[in-house]
């Protein structure tokens, strides 16, 4: 379309939309003067319109030939726009980036760059050494088959065997948390090892505890001031003063050193915590388990809210309170008893007032215990409210174990050899011999790993109080 067409068409198209008109009846029918004025008016506009009209023609060819030359230039690298169907144009791959990172199980957490210092050997005073030993080979061969018989046969030689092969297991600090390498402490004390980091640096167990390494990127305990304040929760202690109860079984003594990083006390600055930390109605059998070991029992002192306590007030406070028959809180309430009474007996202190009933009490206990014993020597899963077998394992393992080290620990020596004991010890080494030592304790949840170490601890104190083992070189 040339110019001059567009132009004629415009022009048409302009005097049609916009007429005008000389007619003087027009002018005077819209009260308009018709004049020569007014027509002049009417040509302005349409002069006006047209060279407007011209130039938007102009503009709009001179973008077509620019268009046009441009689309030239991009056909030999784009086909054009219409010669196929439209197709949704492709979103760039967006770039590599690196991964977003993962909640690592604390299991499989790496151990801290920095590893804190290996303790150091100890004062002379501290019969317990802290520096690792060469590392022990671990058994290449599974535990030799102990059941039943073979135990009924020879007590004394298959716990032994057991003892040495579960001792030689090696938790890795990384994989566990705190409350279950305190749970495996319990068995072999001091002698306890365990890796301390991705090396493979072995070191004792209670020196990691006492250091506050970190387990499962948790710490056991916490330092304000004098205080070190043991957690208790999950992950943590799961009864208050199972720490200082197991640092007492393990007969360490109060000047051993504990630190959390720089910041360093000592064993007797826990002991005077869980002193001041005593209170009435509270659960204090592990407490008592604890002080019984470390207090004197004509010792007193004063707790954070002024009030005078003692072993003798501790041992009233628990003969008082109702512990809970179906789980674990009635037996640590009779090792926190018989605890007491051993310390009363050993400071050739006459067992009177509540040391009296703390006796009559255990009494109570003991033979209560061995009347529903199973025949086959375990309890059932409830503890002391329920008589009978179960087909869950773990949960046998766990009452009988638990209910076994009451026993053993608290009865005279002279009956611990009598049949019940014995199917006791013998029922639970051979349900710990059956799971073997090839699962590692990370793969364990709390109960079956407290059930093991309870049971071996109960079996340590039978072999100790019956045989006269000495634990201290166990190999």
């Amino acid at each position: 379309m040339t110019v001059a067409v567009l132009m004629e068409t415009y022009t048409v198209t302009a005097a049609r939309a916009f007429p005008v008109t000389c007619d003087p009846g027009c002018y005077e029918s819209m009260n308009i003067r018709s004049d020569s004025t007014m027509f002049t008016l009417s040509c302005q506009i349409r002069l006006r319109f047209v060279l407007v009209v011209f130039a938007a023609v102009l503009i709009e060819v001179t973008c077509c030939d620019f268009l046009q030359a441009q689309g030239q230039n991009l056909r030999n690298t784009q086909p054009s726009r219409y010669s196929q169907p439209p197709v949704q144009p492709e979103e760039p791959a967006e770039p590599e980036s690196e991964p977003l990172p993962q909640t690592v199980p604390p299991q499989f957490q790496p151990t801290p760059q920095v590893q804190p210092v290996l303790p150091q050997t100890p004062s002379p005073s501290q019969t317990q050494p802290m520096q690792p030993q060469p590392q022990r080979p671990l058994p290449n061969q599974p535990l030799p088959p102990l059941d039943m018989q073979s135990i009924a046969n020879d007590p004394h030689g298959a716990i032994q065997r057991l003892m040495v092969a579960n001792v030689r297991r090696r938790p890795v600090l990384a994989e566990i948390t705190p409350d279950q390498l305190l749970a495996y402490c319990y068995p072999f004390g001091s002698q306890t090892m365990a890796i301390g980091n991705a090396g493979g640096q072995p070191m004792y167990a209670v020196g990691a505890l006492c250091w506050n390494f970190p387990c499962q990127g948790k710490t056991l305990f916490r330092i304000n001031g004098d205080q070190v304040v043991a957690r208790v929760g999950h992950g943590y202690q799961q009864h208050p003063g199972s720490f200082l109860a197991m640092l007492a079984f393990s007969e360490i003594l109060p000047d051993y050193e504990i630190r959390n990083g720089n910041d360093i006390r000592t064993l007797a600055n826990l002991i005077a915590t869980e002193k001041r930390s005593c209170t009435r109605g509270q659960n204090l059998g592990l407490v008592l388990a604890g002080l019984a070991f470390y207090t004197s029992p004509d010792e007193h002192w004063s707790n954070t809210t002024g009030e005078t306590w003692s072993l003798e007030r501790l041992v009233a406070e628990e003969l008082s309170r109702r512990a809970d028959q179906s789980n674990v809180d009635v037996t640590n309430q009779l090792l926190g008893l018989a605890a007491a009474v051993r310390a009363c007996q050993a400071a050739n202190r006459p067992l009177t007032g509540p040391f009296a009933e703390a006796v009559a009490y255990l009494d109570t206990y003991q033979r209560f215990a061995l009347s529903i014993q199973n025949n086959d020597g375990t309890w059932h899963p409830n503890f002391f409210i329920s008589k009978g077998t179960s087909s869950d394992a773990d949960s046998v393992l766990y009452a009988s174990a638990h209910i076994l080290r009451a026993l053993v620990y608290s009865l005279p020596r002279e009956e611990l050899r009598q049949p019940q004991i014995q199917r006791g010890v013998v029922a639970v080494a051979t349900i710990i011999a059956k799971k073997g030592v090839g699962t590692p304790l990370s793969q364990m949840s709390f109960r079956q790993l407290d059930g093991i170490a309870v049971g071996l601890h109960a079996i340590r104190i039978y072999d100790e109080r019956v045989y006269g083992t000495d634990y201290s070189t166990l190999e």
